[in-house]
């Protein structure tokens, strides 16, 4: 009996590879996008922080600390916009990281189901041939009884 061999297998590797690749792209976007939003929210953490720290009823007011404070403070929300700014960019990234897997997944989805009819047609053809060995067997042995 012959070994089943699909006629595209080259093809189906190569669309396996893409679709490896394509997921790579989006595990490498969504760890981009989970550590933006980790350093969002330690700098949240720490403007928080730096304003709670305003100067307290009875200190003396130093004029170069207010001004370092607020200097540190606008620093902390201009850094906190780019970064969102920056996860609205990823955010595009990781969509259409994902519709490039949704692609390649179709793809090489198609090459499978030309897999299964191939494999299938092929087994018909092993069971026919099997078939027609009986039948010659069955002929030979009561052909010469």
């Amino acid at each position: 009996m012959k070994r089943f061999e699909f006629r595209f297998e080259a093809v189906r590797k190569q669309r396996e590879a893409l679709l490896d690749l394509a997921k790579g792209k989006l595990g490498e976007v969504i760890g981009r996008h989970t550590l933006a939003v980790e350093l969002i929210t330690e700098r949240r953490a720490s403007l928080d922080r730096v304003a709670s720290q305003s100067a307290r009823p009875g200190q003396p007011f130093d004029p170069r600390l207010a001004l370092l404070r607020e200097t540190h403070l606008k620093a902390l929300r201009d850094e906190i916009a780019r970064r969102e700014h920056q996860l609205e960019a990823l955010q595009k990234a990781i969509d259409e990281a994902r519709a490039a897997v949704a692609e390649a997944h179709h793809g090489l989805r198609a090459i499978e189901v030309l897999e299964e009819r191939d494999r299938e047609l092929w087994k018909q053809e092993m069971l026919r041939e099997e078939q027609k060995e009986a039948d010659e067997r069955s002929a030979q042995r009561f052909g010469r009884e």
